[in-house]
């Protein structure tokens, strides 16, 4: 096939064609310029997880105790099905961080959640409050 019957064969179709790829090409880069944003996950694509305990981070020198009031979290999250499907409970880490030296006796703190792959819909509560408790060597000792 020589080169002009190759241009004059379909020509419709191969402008057509040429237009569609441009203007998909357009949009792609249009949308990295943007920043690309979040990836959009349908609602419909949702587990929840619930009764997960809360973890307290704290410092190594640290040796006080926490009472964390609630104790459990309901976690909703996003993502692929099939990923959602694999996610145990002990996958999910719900934790709060008081590695901040400013916190007091009492005191409400966020709740944070990492879930490999998946995406935070919501936690339930989001704050919790943090108690802490007398260190052992401070503790009055029952009489036997």
């Amino acid at each position: 096939m020589s080169f002009r019957e190759f241009t004059t064969y379909n020509r419709w179709q191969k402008i057509f064609s040429l237009f569609f790829a441009i203007l998909i090409w357009a949009n792609v880069r249009q949308g990295v310029e943007r920043g690309g944003g979040a990836p959009v996950v349908p609602d419909a694509y949702s587990r929840t997880f619930e009764h997960l305990p809360i973890r307290v981070l704290t410092l190594a020198s640290e040796l006080d105790q926490f009472r964390v009031t609630p104790a459990e979290v309901t976690v909703v999250l996003r993502g692929r099905p099939d990923l959602l499907n694999r996610l145990r409970p002990q996958d999910v880490e719900v934790y709060v961080n008081l590695t901040d030296p400013a916190a007091t006796q009492s005191t409400q703190v966020a709740v944070h959640v990492n879930a490999p792959g998946a995406q935070l819909g919501s936690v339930s509560p989001e704050q919790v409050l943090i108690e802490r408790l007398l260190p052992p060597a401070n503790r009055p000792r029952a009489n036997p």
